[in-house]
């Protein structure tokens, strides 16, 4: 019996209060410096994970904008190509239940490097509008 001895605290607790959900859904993340196009990886009532080329910085606020919703939020988290989302209010179970409808997750492409082979060149990337 262990009575007086320490408990170790856990080195990585788990932030989230409820489950998050796989989805693949186009979105925007909207801010006064720049809209940042990009898709919802996962969902859950009180955040989401998004996905963009160059995410904001932990700590921005922005709306994340998909096709049937959108929420006011703040970056928790942010590394190369994705970022966490926290939103500021839950939002309703029942637009995550429609939006995993309109859009399941599914598998996942991969690319091989001989995906392109004797293609000839891509035509190039539009242009952004934001500087990260």
């Amino acid at each position: 019996m262990k009575l007086f001895t320490r408990a170790k605290p856990d080195p990585f607790p788990e932030r989230r209060t409820g489950p998050r959900t796989r989805v693949d859904c186009l979105a925007t993340m909207l801010m006064p410096s720049g809209d940042r196009p990009g898709r919802l990886f996962d969902i859950s009532t009180t955040g989401a994970r998004f996905t963009t080329e160059c995410p904001p910085a932990k700590g921005v606020s922005a709306i994340l904008d998909w096709s049937m919703y959108e929420a006011y939020c703040m970056v928790v988290w942010s590394k190369p190509g994705m970022c966490g989302v926290e939103f500021d209010k839950p939002i309703p179970q029942k637009v995550i239940d429609d939006l995993v409808e309109a859009a399941p997750a599914g598998p996942r492409l991969v690319h091989s490097a001989d995906d392109n082979a004797g293609e000839g060149p891509q035509p190039s990337a539009p242009p952004r509008r934001f500087v990260c």
